[in-house]
Parts: C-alpha cells; sequence; structure tokens
C-alpha cells in the first residue's frame, strides 16, 4: 500500500505539470487570437498603390489653435488609410477611380447658418448675449480648380486645396423682427479634406468663404464680422450598399466569441467535480476569450465613430461619401503671431442638384 504522503505528492507534481502544460496552451491560444485580430484589421483596409498613395499625400502639419477641445493625442487612433472609389457608371467601360479627396468634386450644397452665441466661444462677452441669432444660408460649388491662395485654416490634407465657389456670389440673410430679408455680396473661398482632425482620427471637411461687410441685423446684439468665415464638420467616404465595413467585422467577430463562450459553458455545466483539470482548462479558456471580447467591443466602438450610421449623415448625390448634418462656424482673430478661431455658431448641409448653365 502506497502512503497517503507519497499519493499527495504525486498528485501535486501531476498537477504542477498539468499547470505548465495549460500555461503553455493558453499562451498559444492567445498568439492564435492575436493573429487573427490583426489578420482582421489588415482585411479591412482597402488596397491601394503604394507609390502613388506615397506621392499624392502631403504630410499633415500641426493642427492650429482652437476654441474648441480635442480629445487627447493618446485617445487617438491613427488615421484612416485612404480608400480608392470605383466608378461603375462608365460607359466606356474604362475603370476610374476616385480618391478620397475628391468625393466632392462637382457636387453642389445648399449651406444653413445659425449664428448666435455657443458654448466655449472667445467672442466678446456681450456678442449674442441676448441668445438671439442669425439666419443665413447660400449654395456653394466644390469646384476641381486648384486654390493657389494660402490658408493656415488648411492643415495638410490628402491633396491641395481646392476653390469653392459660390453660386451667384451671394449670401441670403434671413428676417428678423424688424428687419426684412437681405442678399449680401460675398467671395469665392476654398475647401479641403483633412485626415485625421476629427475624433477617433476621422477625416474633417474644410471650408470657407469671404465677406465683404459685417452682417447683422439693427436690432440684434450679434453679427458676423468682415472677412473670411471658417467652416468644418466630419467627411466619411462611405462603403456601398452590400460590401461590408468595419463594424459588420466586428459584429461578426464578437458573435463567433459570444458562440464559443457559450459552448465553453456548457461543457463546464457538465463536469460535476469542481476541481477536474478540464473544468479548470475550460475556465481558462473562458477567460481569455472574454478578454478578446472586450477589446472586439471597444475596436466596435471606434468603428462606429469611424463609420458613423447612415441617418446622421448627409450624403452627395452618387451617395459615397458623407458629411455630418452639422458642423461649426468660427472666424479667424489674430493677436500677434498667435491666431484663434472663434465660434460663431453652427451650419447644417444639404445636397441640391447643380443648376444647368
Amino acid at each position: 500500500m502506497v502512503p497517503p504522503s507519497t499519493k499527495m505528492k504525486s498528485t501535486v507534481a501531476e498537477l504542477e505539470a498539468e499547470s505548465e502544460q495549460l500555461r503553455k496552451e493558453i499562451e498559444e491560444l492567445r498568439k492564435v487570437a492575436l493573429n487573427r485580430l490583426e489578420a482582421l484589421s489588415e482585411k479591412l483596409c482597402v488596397d491601394i498603390d503604394e507609390g502613388s498613395a506615397t506621392s499624392t499625400q502631403p504630410k499633415p502639419r500641426e493642427a492650429v489653435k482652437s476654441t474648441q477641445a480635442k480629445t487627447d493625442d493618446k485617445d487617438l487612433l491613427p488615421a484612416p488609410m485612404p480608400i480608392t472609389f470605383i466608378d461603375t457608371n462608365n460607359n466606356d467601360k474604362k475603370k476610374s477611380t476616385k480618391g478620397i479627396a475628391n468625393l466632392l468634386d462637382e457636387t453642389t450644397w445648399k449651406i444653413s447658418l445659425s449664428i448666435g452665441r455657443e458654448p466655449g466661444t472667445w467672442m466678446p462677452k456681450e456678442w449674442g448675449k441676448s441668445g438671439q441669432r442669425l439666419s443665413l444660408s447660400f449654395t456653394a460649388d466644390f469646384s476641381t480648380a486648384q486654390l493657389f491662395e494660402r490658408d493656415s485654416f488648411f492643415q495638410g490634407g490628402y491633396a491641395n486645396a481646392k476653390v469653392l465657389r459660390i453660386v451667384n456670389d451671394e449670401i441670403t440673410l434671413g428676417p428678423s423682427i424688424s428687419e426684412g430679408q437681405r442678399v449680401i455680396q460675398v467671395k469665392n473661398g476654398g475647401w479641403q479634406v483633412t485626415r485625421g482632425d476629427g475624433p477617433l482620427g476621422t477625416d474633417l471637411l474644410r471650408f470657407y468663404i469671404e465677406v465683404n461687410e459685417e452682417i447683422t441685423h439693427s436690432d440684434l446684439d450679434v453679427y458676423i464680422p468682415k472677412g473670411k468665415i471658417y467652416f468644418s464638420c466630419g467627411y466619411f467616404p462611405f462603403i456601398k450598399d452590400g460590401e461590408k465595413g468595419m463594424k459588420d467585422a466586428f459584429r461578426e467577430e464578437i458573435q463567433k466569441v459570444e458562440d464559443q463562450i457559450i459552448q465553453l459553458q456548457k461543457k463546464k455545466e457538465d463536469i460535476k467535480n469542481p476541481f477536474n483539470l478540464d473544468g479548470i482548462k475550460i475556465s481558462r479558456e473562458k477567460f481569455k476569450l472574454k478578454q478578446d471580447l472586450d477589446l472586439l467591443n471597444q475596436r466596435l466602438s471606434f468603428a462606429m465613430v469611424q463609420q458613423p450610421d447612415k441617418n446622421l449623415l448627409r450624403f452627395s448625390p452618387s451617395g459615397d461619401v458623407g458629411l455630418t448634418k452639422e458642423g461649426g462656424v468660427c472666424c479667424e482673430v489674430k493677436k500677434g503671431p498667435v491666431v484663434e478661431y472663434h465660434i460663431l455658431g453652427r451650419f447644417g448641409v444639404a445636397s441640391v442638384q447643380k443648376e444647368e448653365k
């Protein structure tokens, strides 16, 4: 008969050996999961010509000081890769590409402004104190002509800035209680897509117009100063119907992991002995899968910012790019060598049919 102490030592040695084996297996599982996540990330990126991308992408410069709070750099994801869209409506069947900076080319948009005091503005204390607002609107063509005028509002981007043409060179000021509607002459401006300046490294559309005079009503304490007026909003190239995006891919991966956890839980419930080594192994596998699940859910949250729902956007006529329904309006104020952008209000956008000349 083997003494109990000998049995105890043998059992402990076996447990230690089994634990070491489990550790090795868990490490292998961890490597497999990481490889799967890396493969998934690579799968989501659209292949592009590396030589072309290198030659057409200027390096983003440091952003100019803004009146709006910015996310800490450590919380940002890397700027998204450039995306190439193929025009399937080409009658001569030649494949043509449309780069990420060109999706608004030759499109026309109505811009509606609501000017008034906003949280965080650096406008004078008396400006807009009454809470009254100015309502204005204009229609703009996003042309393909290169803008040669330099402006610090444009921070690099995927390509050079282009000319923003104001239809009829005018902006309409809505009526107030004591004054009627007015039409005011304005100058053409510029536009550009800037990469990685938005939340979680998303892209922004930046554009400006130039007003020839201060715009206000005599019975209001809010006005638009003479000079350049700047606009910015989210810019989201969108996948075509039937294609999978980041959100769909992450949701599928999350579902797979959840199914694996459920299957492991069922196996564990069939094991009656709580000290069974198979039960311990299943618990460790579940723990690792739950860690993977937390990471996937976090990436899904990022993807929902980088690829928002369609009802949050206003789309171009072709539907290949969406702009956020609302954006910010500001004016430039120079204080010596420092450039500040003071918030004037917000604006909305809507795509319209281009008028035939």
